[in-house]
């Protein structure tokens, strides 16, 4: 093994950067809960995941495929009504997972979703999540906010990054946003002119719930030079 992969390896088993790999596998133990559950309880529950997250410094910025497979004791799965049904778990179980605290942004990046159930033997129950990314697009967690741009869209920031990258990121976003729209009106396609706003996509600002939203000036004045 090559030190670099050594070092990436150890990077990602303590979840500094997310796995070259492009996959990351997190298990929850215990049944999920459903829409209709108590907000005590789906509180409960959205902290057992977020504790289960903390071990990542980053978040996942691009395009996400996720796999949910639910292990469920056979005979309460089929003798009994004390298990919800799969689809009244979908939305909690999403929710847990995004946000500042999160493992993303927002449900918005699921480009798939296949959620299952499989009976077991085992009285040990558990939800088996199985993320796909791109390992390139992420963002550090600590200092991350989000920018606003025109049109009611945001790109990812830090607020730890010194003044003068912080200019210059100002002026890029600036400049990028103008090529932009000249450039749609040429017909040039949208993917194709996305990443010009920062990211691998501009986020709306209705999918940046509970993170900083800076304007240009508070960007550029309000973190440290360190």
């Amino acid at each position: 093994m090559s030190k670099e992969f050594s070092e990436v390896f150890e990077y990602t088993n303590v979840g500094q950067v997310p796995s070259p790999s492009g996959k990351l596998e997190i298990v929850v133990p215990g049944a999920p809960v459903s829409v209709q559950s108590t907000k005590a309880v789906r509180d409960t529950y959205l902290l057992q995941i977020r504790t289960l997250l903390a071990k990542f410094d980053y978040v996942l910025m691009g395009q996400l495929m996720l796999e949910v497979v639910w292990f469920v004791p056979a005979k309460s799965r089929y003798e009994t009504d004390a298990k919800a049904d799969i689809d009244n778990c979908l939305k909690p179980i999403i929710d847990a997972f995004t946000g500042p605290n999160g493992l993303f942004i927002n449900d918005c990046q699921l480009k798939g979703l296949y959620i299952c159930w499989r009976t077991s033997n085992s009285e040990s129950e558990r939800l088996v999540f199985t993320f796909e990314y791109d390992p390139d697009q992420y963002c550090p967690r600590e200092g991350l906010a989000f920018l606003r741009l025109e049109k009611g869209l945001c790109c990812p920031v830090n607020t730890t990054w010194p003044k003068v990258a912080r200019v210059a990121w100002i002026s890029a976003m600036s400049t990028g946003g103008f090529f932009k729209a000249q450039l749609e009106k040429l017909g040039v396609t949208y993917l194709a002119l996305a990443g010009m706003q920062g990211g691998s996509q501009p986020f709306h600002i209705t999918r940046t719930g509970g993170f900083p939203l800076l304007t240009a000036k508070t960007f550029v004045a309000g973190a440290s030079d360190a």
